[in-house]
């Protein structure tokens, strides 16, 4: 265990590991100066857009308090004009009623209240039900009851039954003849606070406007949160009157690049791209080696994958996909000897296609070469694995049957004899199914390769023009007719 920990600690010494290690350590720095650059210029961003949407939220408020309130300077308009001229009959208030709803935007209505008395309406909400308006004096008597409305002006919110939000603003006569009266006006809420809003915030910021729990408006850009994701928004009172609402807005898109000026977004860019330029040099020192190893290998894959394609067009036939004729003598000079030398039997094989000339002389070479190919196919499905099948040149194919007896050989060359092989090329007159003509040979211990491969020649010949598909095997007639090795 020492000895180990001594060879890793040299290597560790070594000038390519000291790279390495510099290399990390100087990464490792960078990243985390980047880090907390970035950190912190997020940290700004957040205080910046927090403080930016604070300034908004109370400009905002005091807008919308004085928007309000400017509207209720149409019902004061009409309450000192009353005043002075007390002795205005219906129709001359209801004219002046019409022109207060005709020139003041989101007013929907204004009528008189007196104390215990519903509302007289000189010009009724307009798209309101009976039910509505009887809703809607109810909750102004409550109100006056409770809050001696006789007095100063006041304001109201109240909810249709199909939560429509109406502003209900009162304001007081002050003539002895109209005494515990108050004009009432009728504004309907929800777009009086999507024009404000439109106008007033000139940015995109989210914003919502609660009564206690109750939603009056809430803008498109409103992110509402969820159990995964929970935005921040900040808020402030709006009190006018009795009304007591809730003003809430969401950070964003603010002018919060006044935090995050131009040459903070330069420096953070320059010193990223600067990281990263060095961390890619010091790599690229560092791991020069492997690099290059790296490039060696790819190297010697694609040389060995050349090599390997090479060595299989040597020994490949291209048409047939089986072995070539040279491939086949190397490897049967190989077999021969091995025979041989541990005394196991080896046969030989000659196989030729019966009239394959014909084929090729009447429906051309394109078919002689299907016939080959449908040959290969049926050579291969009957013979071994283990058993050598290449062709030998044109139409003629040879085996080599590794661990065969002289009996064995002649049950599968009689076998092959058997096969017939059908095509298109039947579809010609005169010309019929494939079959093939087989000469068998054997190995004897004072023959040569060679010599086996002509008898096998010699008994394919014979057997072409024997009688009735005969085999026949050739054997040497006498001594002198043997080939020693």
């Amino acid at each position: 265990m020492t000895r180990r920990l001594r060879t890793w600690l040299l290597r560790l010494n070594s000038r390519r590991y000291r790279r390495i290690f510099f290399a990390c350590l100087a990464t490792l720095g960078i990243s985390a100066s980047l880090l907390g650059v970035i950190l912190f210029m997020r940290w700004r961003v957040d205080h910046a857009v927090r403080h930016d949407t604070s300034v908004v939220l109370n400009q905002a408020s005091l807008q919308l308090v004085r928007a309000l309130q400017s509207r209720r300077g149409t019902l004061t308009l009409l309450r000192d004009t009353l005043d002075r001229q007390a002795g205005l009959n219906m129709a001359e208030r209801k004219a002046l009623a019409e022109s207060a709803v005709a020139h003041t935007r989101h007013l929907l209505g204004i009528g008189l209240l007196r104390a215990g008395q519903p509302v007289v309406w000189w010009v009724q909400p307009s798209s309101t039900t009976a039910q509505e308006r009887a809703r809607l004096n109810r909750a102004m008597a409550q109100h006056a009851k409770l809050r001696n409305t006789w007095r100063v002006p006041s304001t109201l919110t109240v909810f249709s039954h199909s939560d429509r939000p109406l502003l209900i603003m009162l304001e007081p006569l002050r003539s002895s003849a109209n005494r515990k009266s108050a004009i009432v006006g009728i504004f309907d809420l929800k777009p009086l606070l999507a024009d404000f809003f439109e106008l007033t915030l000139q940015q995109p910021y989210p914003v919502q406007l609660l009564d206690a729990n109750r939603l009056l408006y809430r803008s498109r850009h409103w992110q509402i949160p969820t159990e995964e994701r929970r935005h921040a928004w900040l808020q402030r009172p709006i009190r006018l009157d009795a009304v007591q609402w809730a003003f809430q807005m969401q950070p964003g898109a603010t002018q919060a690049a006044q935090a995050i000026t131009a040459f903070h977004v330069l420096l953070l860019a320059f010193s990223g791209l600067s990281g990263l330029a060095t961390i890619g040099i010091i790599w690229l020192l560092a791991m020069r080696t492997w690099i290059l190893q790296r490039a060696v290998w790819r190297r010697t894959q694609a040389l060995r994958r050349t090599t390997e394609r090479l060595r299989q067009l040597a020994t490949t036939d291209e048409l047939t996909g089986l072995s070539n004729r040279r491939f086949f003598l190397e490897r049967w000079q190989w077999e021969c000897e091995r025979a041989r030398r541990y005394g196991r039997p080896l046969g030989c094989l000659m196989i030729d296609v019966n009239e394959f000339k014909q084929i090729n002389d009447v429906l051309g070479h394109h078919m002689g070469d299907l016939v080959l190919k449908q040959v290969a196919q049926e050579l291969k499905a009957h013979l071994r694995q283990s058993d050598m099948l290449a062709r030998f040149g044109g139409d003629e194919f040879i085996v080599a049957l590794l661990e065969t007896s002289r009996t064995h050989a002649t049950t599968v060359a009689e076998k092959l004899r058997q096969v017939t092989i059908t095509g298109p090329w039947m579809s010609h007159e005169g010309l019929g199914p494939v079959r093939l003509s087989v000469g068998l040979s054997h190995l004897q211990p004072d023959v040569s390769p060679q010599h086996v491969i002509q008898q096998a020649d010699a008994a394919l010949y014979a057997s072409r023009h024997a009688a009735k598909d005969r085999l026949t095997t050739s054997q040497p007639r006498d001594k002198k007719m043997v080939l020693h090795d």
